[in-house]
């Protein structure tokens, strides 16, 4: 079976987020990211970050927030089988990013989730810019922490059993 990968957030604190979550979803031997800006006071390079950890032989990835735009740098060469995106900055994404994730949703299955009332674009603003092509699961919250770690195993592990038939 080909492995799971975890893109976590532009913070390094969320490594141990992400690899709880994707311990309580039960890829507890998942991959989780470690991004090279987290051992250097520099900003993040997303292209750099996406060619450490290619996607295109990946069953599953879960992003966050930066992740998923690194999720979407590494589509360029490929694509996972399926994937997660949590906490969408659709506020920050450029129009490309946004054509980017269009074309993501279009192409593989793709499981959003995002607060109702996310900082960075809520889930409203992140359903607008998907159109129809894909859906998201709201969640109540505003501050782009994603902490309920059992909450969102729970939705992944739902949409993980749709998916499989």
């Amino acid at each position: 079976m080909k492995p799971v990968l975890g893109l976590p957030g532009r913070n390094p604190e969320t490594e141990r987020w992400m690899a709880a979550l994707l311990a309580a979803v039960g890829f507890g031997d998942a991959e989780v990211a470690r991004y090279r800006h987290w051992q250097r006071d520099v900003e993040p390079d997303l292209h750099k970050e996406a060619a450490a950890y290619p996607v295109a032989d990946r069953s599953l990835v879960v992003a966050k927030s930066m992740g998923t735009m690194v999720l979407l740098a590494a589509a360029d060469e490929g694509v996972p089988d399926r994937a997660v995106l949590i906490g969408v900055p659709i506020n920050a994404y450029s129009d490309e990013q946004v054509d980017g994730l269009v074309a993501l949703a279009g192409r593989i299955p793709c499981l959003f989730i995002q607060q109702l009332e996310d900082f960075t674009g809520g889930a409203a603003a992140l359903q607008q810019a998907l159109g129809d092509v894909a859906s998201v699961e709201a969640l109540v919250g505003s501050d782009h922490v994603y902490a309920d770690v059992d909450e969102l195993a729970a939705l992944i592990a739902d949409w993980q059993v749709g998916q499989d038939g």
